[in-house]
């Protein structure tokens, strides 16, 4: 009944931790969009035109919270920032993650 602790196993371990701070920037960025949209529409309703660096933004969060998604559901081994550049473009389409990638799934 004595596991021992493999490498393999140690890997899920450290990217279960990434993924709980994940998790929390996940979380906080979700607030952020949420005051973003309330000032990008009260900026509308005054300007009748969205705020051009606002809406920019609100692109790069939106793209920052895809990044997130994709790691946490396990479609990519990337982490995003603060490990990686901030990245403002819309999300990009991606292949499959492939299970040889994997390195910490047991046996395979």
């Amino acid at each position: 009944m004595n596991q021992e602790v493999t490498p393999s196993n140690n890997k899920i371990w450290i990217r279960g931790l990434y993924m709980l701070l994940f998790l929390i920037i996940h979380g906080l960025a979700k607030g952020i969009v949420f005051a973003v949209a309330v000032v990008q529409f009260i900026l509308v309703a005054i300007n009748k035109e969205p705020n051009e660096p606002l809406r920019k933004f609100g692109q790069g969060l939106s793209t920052y919270l895809y990044d997130i998604t994709q790691f946490l559901v396990f479609n990519t081994e990337h982490k995003p920032f603060p490990f990686d550049d901030w990245n403002n473009a819309a999300p990009r389409e991606t292949s499959p993650l492939l299970e040889e990638d994997m390195e910490y799934q047991d046996g395979q």
